[in-house]
């Protein structure tokens, strides 16, 4: 709910210590996480993703082939990561990648990885952009 935002509990552990506010906030939520910085990710990517969303599993998420791990910033995260995450935590991990990987978790392939992709840089940036000008 954009109207009452959740400040971050746990500090300076970036997206995990989100992630961990957002359950600590509501534990019995499903919390679908999309990071800030992907910006070709549309929304026919995320209706796939919600289509193959197993409840019983600790997250669905999607496979990066350029990276060949379980992508865990376009996720869904079922409660039962709660204290998964919290037992990570506690073993001094604040990896959101390591906990898919180390997990019961749906992972979903894509035909075209290219809507992953983020963007961390200006060189990143400017190529995205470029991308973008020839899309018709």
């Amino acid at each position: 709910n954009f109207t009452h935002p959740i400040i971050d509990a746990f500090l300076n552990l970036g997206a995990y210590g989100g992630l961990l506010s957002a359950f600590q906030k509501d534990p019995n939520a499903a919390w679908f996480v999309i990071a800030c910085d992907i910006p070709l990710l549309d929304k026919k990517t995320l209706e796939q993703l919600v289509a193959r969303r197993n409840t019983s599993k600790v997250a669905t998420c999607f496979y990066n082939s350029e990276t060949q791990f379980p992508e865990p910033l376009i996720t869904i995260w079922e409660p039962r990561a709660y204290p998964r995450l919290l037992h990570y935590l506690s073993l001094g991990y604040s990896c959101t990648r390591k906990v898919l990987i180390n997990n019961d978790v749906e992972v979903v392939k894509l035909d075209n990885e290219t809507v992953l992709k983020n963007v961390n840089t200006s060189e990143e940036r400017e190529t995205i952009i470029k991308m973008l000008s020839k899309t018709p």
